[in-house]
């Protein structure tokens, strides 16, 4: 049997369905068996399998739950294995499962009700490879991981490069066309060492080295949704913690070496291939929110770039149907119960991480309530006063709406990225949309177009213009 994205086990047959669904939703490469034996002797080598979802709610006991995922885990080194448990399992039984090779474990419950086995699903399957410049690779180098090229015809992998292979010239120039090669998510350490390594002082570093930032915060915002959507175990609060620390470092770091980049936009589109919805967005929405809030509010914008980050959590906890209408562009089709679960997702991701006893200052819990608000009160969850939304909730809530406008999918044309910028905040000025006109003044000549230097010291920095335009 040749590569699987996505394999089940189960004799339940809404269990079973569930996958279905989710895979054909996906246009995952999809298979199930009614056991694992029957997996196994289907299969003996099944390292292609991407994730592997297991029913252990119809084992006998957990230590055979256990020994099933000891020998999947042998089996399938680089697999993805989330098990389904009973919600009356103990924290030990997690635990056990963990220790014999579960990467997630997920509660029957939110299996079947909330979307976070399609966030879960659609970043180790669709986001499995991130995408690197070739332009940031350096010739005379030698790279430790595989590296991979996009068949666009068949939207399949084709591996390039073996680790340790040495980067020549012809290489590089060989696959500039393609502007992009990926590495598997795992090798990101890699990929990040080699950035350091071979640090280019030439014009071209400064972005090299934005993109390594910007991707860093990818993955450690990643870890921290799963650890925050955990609802399984009491999480290790201080691991929480200690997450969210690396991900406000790495804003910093991220903030820092966009305003040293003379289109930090190109840095900000670089980011994994995934279409959840918008949570894997997250890192750039908070990229966004940092370059404006660079101009308008800079004193804020860390704090900014956190909240916006983390405003869109929540919509992992809410139902399969309502995520499926956020990743089609449906969100207007809403109606009833699925608006009103939509319009509670601020709510929910405040929740989660207050429940991980993360530190949040006020401001920073205000940006996460109300990045979704409106002076108009046409917003949501609950509508306050416009003199309650302040200029930092906005910047949020206009960053998102900004990647919206700015997001490259597969297969699409490229956006005339300057066009677009000028255009969006030229419509929001005339039609003001919910924001202040105050605020949108202030970002506006970030917008015209032709910026001069000397004209423009609050969005500059060693003498190059914040966002490029010339």
């Amino acid at each position: 049997m040749g590569q699987l994205d996505l394999v089940s086990i189960s004799k339940n047959k809404s269990f079973v369905q569930r996958c279905r669904v989710l895979s054909n939703d996906f246009t995952f490469e999809f298979a199930h068996f009614d056991s694992a034996d029957a997996f196994f002797a289907e299969n003996e080598n099944s390292g292609t399998i991407r994730c592997f979802i297991l029913d252990c709610t119809e084992f006998d006991n957990i230590h055979e739950a256990a020994g099933t995922i000891q020998v999947a885990r042998q089996v399938m080194d680089r697999s993805y294995i989330i098990c389904i448990l009973d919600s009356r399992v103990t924290p030990e039984e997690m635990d056990l499962l963990k220790k014999s090779g579960a990467n997630l474990i997920m509660l029957d419950n939110e299996f079947t009700t909330n979307s976070k086995l399609e966030f879960v699903s659609s970043q180790v399957i669709k986001s499995a490879y991130i995408p690197l410049k070739v332009i940031d690779l350096v010739p005379d180098s030698t790279v430790s991981c595989t590296l991979y090229m996009l068949m666009p015809k068949n939207g399949k992998f084709l591996k390039i490069s073996k680790p340790g292979s040495k980067i020549s010239a012809d290489f590089i120039k060989k696959y500039t066309e393609a502007q992009e090669l990926f590495i598997h998510r795992n090798d990101l350490p890699a990929w990040i060492e080699y950035i350091q390594k071979y640090q280019q002082h030439d014009e071209s570093n400064d972005a090299r080295s934005c993109r390594a930032n910007f991707l860093k915060l990818q993955q450690a915002f990643l870890e921290l949704v799963l650890l925050i959507s955990d609802q399984t175990t009491s999480t290790s609060f201080s691991a929480g913690r200690d997450l969210f620390a690396n991900c406000e470092g790495f804003c910093q770091e991220l903030l820092s070496s966009l305003t040293d980049v003379q289109y930090p936009w190109e840095v900000i589109n670089s980011s994994s291939i995934g279409d959840f919805g918008s949570v894997e967005r997250g890192t750039a929405v908070a990229a966004y929110a940092g370059m404006l809030s660079h101009v308008a509010l800079p004193d804020m914008s860390a704090k900014i770039m956190i909240g916006a980050l983390l405003a869109d959590i929540g919509l992992i906890l809410v139902s399969p149907s309502v995520t499926k209408k956020v990743r089609n562009g449906a969100v207007a089709s809403f109606e009833g119960e699925e608006k009103m679960e939509f319009e509670k997702h601020p709510i929910y991701s405040l929740n989660q991480i207050l429940s991980k006893r993360i530190p949040l200052d006020d401001r920073t819990k205000d940006i996460i309530l109300m990045s979704h608000e409106r002076l108009d009160q046409k917003g949501f969850p609950n509508r306050p006063g416009a003199v309650k939304i302040k200029e930092e909730c906005m910047i949020a809530r206009l960053a998102a709406e900004l990647d919206q406008a700015l997001t490259m999918k597969m297969g699409e044309e490229r956006i005339q990225f300057k066009e677009v910028f000028q255009n969006f905040i030229t419509k929001k000025i005339a039609d003001l949309d919910g924001y202040s006109l105050t605020l949108l003044l202030k970002l506006k000549p970030l917008f015209e177009g032709k910026l001069k230097d000397e004209t423009f010291i609050a969005g500059t920095t060693k003498g190059k213009n914040l966002y490029g335009f010339r």
